[in-house]
């Protein structure tokens, strides 16, 4: 086959090298300033802080986009460690993280460059390899290297689908392109975002152990993390804080008909759906069961019921796709408003959240509630 060589540029005129390449809601939601690397160098924020966070819209977007639009099977972002490759956003496959030996991407990483595999069955690098051969038997892979701002690779931006196939020009550039709107968003400018406060005082280990594995969003406990990080940032910038309680409706039904791998994948895929309603910096939580927590900073009580109402009908709207089909669900929510240095404890405003959830089921469910 053909090889050529090119390069891509990015912010902060960083660039990245590619060589033989097989031939092979809401504006302000969707609005995001792109941080110079040289700010983020300054600013002592490295990308590979990405590492271990929930999952956000924004990398969320680009992988369902590539899905769309190139008609693969899988796209995912992924990040990396010493020994583990870490998936940031993947859709069309429910995986957290492979040992970095195991997963296709290894050749990608190793030799730095983008990588077309047309046929995994017939290519000697990936023949024997457990992905192909056993499930989810990727028959397609096509990667291209994530970079932090010295340069160094942290991860890729990968395709997979479990048919052969030859890239045509246009999709081959719609793969570039994606891959550069990735790299972008691993540049973006997270210096205001709460994820960003909380892991700048993390490190790895912590913000593993703050993961709920199944939704790839803060568990309990980085929920009462951020919330202690909110309430601080509120009382010193004097604005209100909100939070939201979210209850799915009748959620045992679906785990007593469909069974607990049904219901698994169901809260997988509302996550995921919690995450692209929400605004930009709210934190998104899973505290329970079926049991969700929203916290909204800068919000007055007005802000907060129009939020939770976006998010009810987010779910509401249209029925959760799983393998036994689409499920209909529908959300209760009951939320509250801190106003800046309220005397309040963290436990009297979760009570107060609740009691408005409380509201919501005994009006008749599937409805928001404040409770002031």
């Amino acid at each position: 086959m053909p090889s050529m060589a090119m390069t891509l540029c990015w912010p902060g005129n960083l660039s990245l090298r590619v060589s033989n390449l097989s031939s092979d809601q809401h504006n302000q939601d969707l609005s995001r300033t792109i941080a110079s690397t040289a700010t983020l160098k300054l600013a002592q924020i490295p990308a590979s802080n990405l590492l271990y966070t929930p999952i956000e819209e924004r990398f969320e977007r680009l992988t369902r986009l590539a899905r769309q639009v190139l008609r693969l099977r899988v796209a995912a972002v992924t990040l990396v460690s010493p020994d583990k490759q870490w998936f940031k956003s993947v859709s069309g496959w429910s995986v957290l993280e492979l040992p970095r030996e195991d997963g296709l991407c290894a050749w990608t990483l190793r030799e730095g460059r983008m990588t077309v595999i047309e046929d995994t069955a017939k290519d000697p690098r990936t023949a024997e390899h457990s992905l192909v051969q056993g499930g989810p038997h990727f028959r397609f892979y096509a990667g291209a290297p994530l970079y932090e701002t010295d340069d160094s690779i942290i991860g890729t931006f990968c395709v997979l689908d479990d048919r052969p196939h030859q890239l045509t020009d246009v999709a081959l550039q719609s793969f570039k392109d994606l891959a550069a709107l990735v790299q972008n968003e691993i540049y973006a400018d997270r210096l205001s975002s709460a994820h960003t406060a909380l892991t700048n005082k993390l490190g790895v280990a912590r913000r593993e152990a703050m993961m709920d594995p199944l939704t790839r969003l803060w568990n309990r406990r980085g929920a009462m993390v951020m919330l202690k990080e909110a309430f601080a940032a509120a009382d010193q910038n004097d604005f209100p804080t909100a939070i939201a309680l979210l209850d799915l409706d009748n959620f045992k039904r679906v785990n007593d008909t469909y069974g607990h791998q049904i219901g698994d994948e169901l809260l997988r895929r509302l996550g995921s759906r919690l995450v692209s309603s929400v605004r930009g910096d709210d934190v998104t939580c899973r505290i329970g069961g079926d049991e969700f927590l929203l916290l909204m900073t800068d919000t007055n009580e007005r802000m907060a019921a129009q939020v939770s109402e976006r998010v009810r009908r987010a779910i509401t709207e249209s029925p959760i796709p799983t393998r036994q089909g689409n499920i209909p669900m529908s959300l209760s929510v009951g939320f509250t408003v801190r106003q800046p240095k309220e005397q309040i404890t963290l436990d009297e405003l979760l009570d107060k959240a609740d009691r408005g959830l409380m509201k919501s089921k005994s009006d008749g469910r599937n409805l928001v509630r404040g409770n002031h």
